[in-house]
């Protein structure tokens, strides 16, 4: 990268300017969209009367229409005249333009061999596209590898700081709360669920993972997780100016406190403090449960209403489906938040990974269903032996459905056939269900090793959409 040379020289030349400095004292509630509300108390020597401070290191993604300022040792005495965020930050885009019509040099090929670099002294002429340089009285706008600055320009931050004008006429040393929304601070929620042998019980863990790319270190910080998602009006962008009036590896932890009502929401407050350095991501179990009931099943899904151009068999595959009851009886009993489920199939000490699918969010006794992937030996072909247009929007259908079985034992299986408009089911080889308005269902027992003579389904409908 061209500019990779250059950071490494400012790292160098300036350790202290650069580095990033912790906030703590902190208070996160982080949302899994990617922002968490931040509350930070600093304590702050306050000048008497009118005068101005500067408080820096804030996140570089820092929402500047939700900060809010207030004291919190003396709130009546302390006058917030306005608020300025400089976010003039520390970037090659910034550096160069602060440039603009200086002298640099630059590192570039030098034309003679491949690997062969040289020195040159250049003015910069413009930073619109791809910067242009006067080099030896003539202008140049090709490669180069990396441009060295002279000095460091004032007001460059590597992070954004924000300068209060205020009145005070309390005491100079105040505690100073800080509140306001970041962005790339989230968290997620993945379960692992450890099933035995024949797939009936297993044991759930849930595990959150915080993550950090706020530009912010977060030190021993009190973190509550907000399962629900909170409708956010707009993206914003950190580059803006503003006056407004006071308002890694993973660790084991404990698990997080019995979640609250909050809104329409769920929160869940981690019982131990949490350290997050920027560009880390950190793991909390929070919770184990008990032995868990698990219910298995063996289902396809197909669309009844044929198109007219079935000439041959269609082959149908059959998803894995497990199910559990989020009961507290089975060592649940609290609301579970979206996330990622991942299965495994535990025999003694070997764990076999079983596949993962995505966990919604799931009340106190609600049903967990998860499909986990797709049905090896059993298959079913479906083939379409009737349709016919009997009005203008009405059809009459009849399919025959194959179903073979590899299997040494019988297997149960469940076929869902999705039927548009007002139907009604004329005939059926055996007996089915309507589960909802649209489906047409039939729970088939296949017997065992059916693979040559398969075991057959074969119905008659006919709808008016």
């Amino acid at each position: 990268m061209k500019f990779m040379l250059l950071f490494v020289t400012l790292l160098a030349l300036f350790p202290s300017v650069l580095s990033a400095q912790d906030i703590k004292n902190a208070r996160l509630v982080v949302q899994q969209n990617g922002q968490a509300l931040v509350t930070e108390l600093r304590p702050l020597t306050l000048p008497k009367g009118e005068g101005g401070v500067l408080l820096p290191d804030l996140p570089g993604t820092i929402d500047p229409q939700s900060l809010q300022v207030r004291s919190r040792t003396a709130p009546r005495d302390l006058d917030i005249r306005d608020l300025t965020l400089d976010d003039d930050l520390l970037t090659p885009a910034n550096l160069l333009r602060r440039h603009l019509g200086k002298q640099v040099t630059l590192i570039m090929p030098d034309g003679k061999t491949r690997d062969g670099r040289t020195r040159k002294e250049a003015t910069l002429l413009s930073v619109d596209e791809a910067p242009v340089f006067l080099i030896d009285g003539t202008v140049y706008a090709g490669p180069y590898e990396a441009i060295i600055y002279p000095e460091l320009p004032k007001g460059l931050s590597p992070r954004p700081r924000l300068a209060m004008n205020v009145h005070n006429s309390g005491p100079a040393r105040q505690d100073i709360e800080l509140t306001y929304i970041a962005r790339e601070l989230s968290w997620r929620m993945d379960y692992v669920l450890a099933m035995n042998k024949a797939a009936t019980s297993g044991q759930l863990t849930g595990w959150v993972t915080l993550q950090n790319r706020s530009g912010a270190n977060f030190t021993e910080t009190h973190a509550e997780l907000l399962a629900g998602e909170p409708r956010s009006a707009q993206q914003f962008s950190p580059r803006a100016m503003f006056a407004a009036k006071a308002m890694s590896a993973p660790e084991s932890m404990d698990a997080a406190s019995a979640p609250e009502e909050l809104f329409e929401y769920h929160l869940y407050r981690l019982k131990r403090p949490v350290t997050l350095a920027n560009q880390q991501s950190r793991q909390v179990q929070l919770f184990d449960s008990r032995r868990l009931d698990v219910s298995r099943k063996l289902l396809g899904r197909a669309n009844a209403l044929p198109s007219g151009r079935e000439a041959e068999p269609i082959k149908e595959r059959l998803d894995a489906v497990i199910s559990f009851r989020n009961a507290e009886a089975l060592g649940l009993g609290l609301p579970l938040p979206k996330g990622t489920l991942r299965a495994f199939q535990q025999e003694g000490e070997t764990k076999h990974f079983l596949g993962e699918a995505p966990v919604e969010r799931t009340p106190v006794g609600g049903l967990v269903e998860l499909r986990l992937g797709q049905v090896f030996d059993i298959n079913v072909e479906r083939v379409a032996l009737e349709f016919e247009r009997t009005g203008k929007n009405s059809y009459r259908c009849t399919w025959e459905l194959r179903l073979k079985n590899a299997k040494k034992t019988p297997q149960r299986v469940v076929l869902q056939e999705l039927v548009p408009g007002d139907w009604k089911v004329h005939s059926a080889s055996q007996k089915w269900s309507r589960p909802s308005a649209g489906v047409l269902e039939f729970a088939v027992d296949v017997p065992a090793a059916t693979e040559q003579e398969p075991h057959l389904v074969r119905y008659t409908f006919t709808t008016e959409l």
